[in-house]
């Protein structure tokens, strides 16, 4: 025995309109998948990537750290550029470009030290902040053997970027660095 509650109406829909309901629904579903095949991004192989905030943030990072990577290949040139034997420049432009090529390295050094880094990352943005580092006591190396031309400086100098070129050949070896 079933009670009718007066005050409740009855919803009553028709097969038609379900019908439709169910085509608008699967249109719908069909459209969003062809959207989000085009705009999903790509992995460097081309594969789809799931991206929920954590991936993002790893991302994000490695992308980062990759860049860091290039900037300290442009840096090692321009040091090895002001350590060079050839420089036949005068003092004020061999200072000059040791000077640039000291803030160029600060820049990097302070993008790396405050980049968020996911908590997985953190061993390697380690790695990366030394390797900076060991790139600013080259480039400090070089403006001091700009500052007084001596034989022992140009090999202190010389020195401490073969401790960072080393530093860095380790950084490009890094599995979570190496393209997936």
């Amino acid at each position: 025995m079933t009670v009718n509650n007066p005050r409740e109406p009855e919803i009553q829909i028709s097969e038609e309109k379900l019908r439709k309901l169910g085509w608008i629904l699967l249109g719908l579903a069909a459209v969003f998948t062809i959207i989000g095949a085009f705009v999903s991004p790509l992995d460097d192989q081309g594969k789809p990537v799931l991206l929920s905030p954590e991936i993002k943030e790893v991302e994000d990072y490695r992308q980062s750290a990759k860049g860091w990577i290039s900037e300290l290949t442009v840096l090692d040139s321009e040091i090895a550029n002001v350590l060079s034997a050839q420089q036949q420049g005068d003092l004020f432009s061999q200072s000059r470009l040791a000077q640039l090529t000291l803030q160029h390295v600060v820049a990097l050094a302070k993008e790396v030290d405050q980049a968020k880094v996911p908590p997985i990352g953190v061993g390697l943005h380690k790695k990366m902040l030394s390797t900076t580092m060991s790139y600013l006591e080259a480039a400090r190396g070089a403006l001091q053997w700009v500052s007084a031309p001596e034989e022992n400086n140009l090999e202190l100098a010389n020195q401490k970027l073969e401790v960072a070129r080393e530093l860095k050949s380790d950084l490009e070896k890094n599995q979570w660095l190496i393209s997936r």
